[in-house]
């Protein structure tokens, strides 16, 4: 099950959720933005987080140690505002935006929460990630739903984080593109 538990949250890590948001994007807005938003929201942080871990910034991908987390979570927070500004500049939809604010705005509130309290960044990635895709193609999108509960099993089963900490990730990574959308009128 620890086996189950760890792929579930490699495959649900929020670099290669970037990656199935901005291809999903990509294919219904425009390929070359989605492309360029794959790139700097998925492999760019992807990048970032192995050369951490390679030059022992980081003592593992999925740090433990809040300063460790404050690490990977400022450097992705850098490389989200980085491509948000290239995204603006290349006249990117507004959906498409919209996503990559979420990304941003999340990472940096996650960041603030680490530094008392350590959420779940599994959780919260997932959760944008569903509201996203249900704001993108509709009821398509209902079963990336049962990522919710697998993130959540996974994350407690490893015993990375409590149910209140998968459960405020799981919230916060709804609410903020729910609340970007809304005010926007997409949703």
């Amino acid at each position: 099950m620890g086996k189950i538990a760890l792929l579930l949250s490699h495959l649900l890590n929020p670099a290669l959720l970037a990656l199935l948001v901005f291809a999903v994007e990509g294919w219904f807005d425009d390929g070359f933005i989605g492309f360029v938003a794959m790139g700097i929201f998925a492999l760019l942080p992807g990048g970032v987080l192995l050369i951490l871990v390679r030059w022992r910034y980081l003592d593992q991908v999925y740090p433990d140690d809040r300063d460790e987390r404050a690490i990977l979570l400022m450097s992705g927070g850098l490389c989200y505002a980085v491509g948000w500004t290239i995204l603006y500049w290349l006249g990117a939809g507004l959906m498409v935006l919209l996503t990559a604010g979420t990304f941003v705005f999340c990472t940096l509130l996650v960041w603030l929460i680490n530094r008392y309290w350590k959420i779940s960044i599994h959780a919260a990635g997932v959760g944008a990630t569903a509201c996203i895709l249900l704001v993108n193609v509709g009821e398509v999108a209902v079963p990336f739903l049962l990522a919710l509960p697998a993130i959540a099993w996974a994350r407690l089963y490893l015993r990375v984080h409590t149910p209140a900490q998968v459960g405020v990730g799981m919230v916060l990574g709804i609410a903020i593109p729910a609340l970007l959308f809304h005010v926007f009128e997409l949703l």
